[in-house]
């Protein structure tokens, strides 16, 4: 008999759900007043919200210092301002990257008169050692299939994104065996180590060195995310 890894899933139709006339935002963890204690932080990641905001609308989010923010348009193309400075467009294949060692507003704007915009905001809690402000930029490419391509690198988190034929097959070795992974499915569906997983579900594994995957739709993409499981400051 196999044995199984240790994980949980974290199924899209679960998460807490915050609507007003602005903007829907679906938080995968525990996020404000959602609180569920099936839904804790998974190591150092602590927030993983799909964000629709509506037309010609904008939201403010104060970030706690000692915080890594990542922010991945999904849909459309956002302005991304924030207290120390940073004014920015953001499109679909590009992605911000930003460690805040104070606390920092950040806000986001929907340039579209008459389409919602979708994006997703992720962080991690920093190591001491890493203190600073920085704000970078990255693109991938959309063209190239059925690998995954580094989408970020935070201290030791590391983040990857693919886009799959349906049937196609992906693995994935962690670099330190001491980390966890968590996957999120952006578009299709995949099984994930025997797991059956839709778009906008995660899946946190633990004590594994190695998944496998299939693609079970076309143009279905998936995140994959190696997390630190302790404190980055130890």
């Amino acid at each position: 008999m196999i044995a199984q890894i240790p994980a949980q899933i974290y199924k899209s139709d679960s998460r807490g759900i915050f609507n007003s006339e602005k903007h829907n935002c679906f938080a995968t963890f525990n996020f404000e007043q959602y609180q569920d204690l099936s839904r804790n932080a998974f190591g150092s990641l602590k927030i993983l919200n799909e964000v629709i905001l509506a037309p010609q609308q904008r939201i403010t989010r104060l970030i706690k210092s000692s915080t890594n923010v990542i922010i991945l348009p999904l849909f459309g193309a956002i302005e991304y301002k924030d207290s120390i400075g940073n004014d920015e467009f953001l499109c679909i294949d590009q992605i911000r990257v930003l460690a805040a060692d104070d606390d920092l507003t950040v806000e986001i704007f929907n340039p579209y008169e008459n389409e919602n915009v979708s994006y997703l905001e992720i962080e991690f809690d920093m190591g001491r050692q890493y203190f600073k402000n920085y704000f970078q930029q990255y693109k991938f490419d959309f063209s190239s299939h059925n690998k995954l391509h580094s989408l970020f690198e935070v201290e030791r988190a590391l983040g990857f994104i693919g886009f799959y034929d349906g049937r196609k097959e992906g693995t994935f070795t962690l670099r330190n065996s001491k980390n966890g992974l968590f996957v999120f499915v952006l578009n299709g569906a995949f099984e994930i180590e025997n797991r059956l997983l839709e778009a906008k579900d995660g899946l946190a594994l633990k004590e594994t060195e190695k998944i496998e995957w299939e693609a079970l739709s076309e143009n279905a993409i998936l995140m994959v995310i190696e997390v630190p499981l302790k404190a980055l400051n130890s």
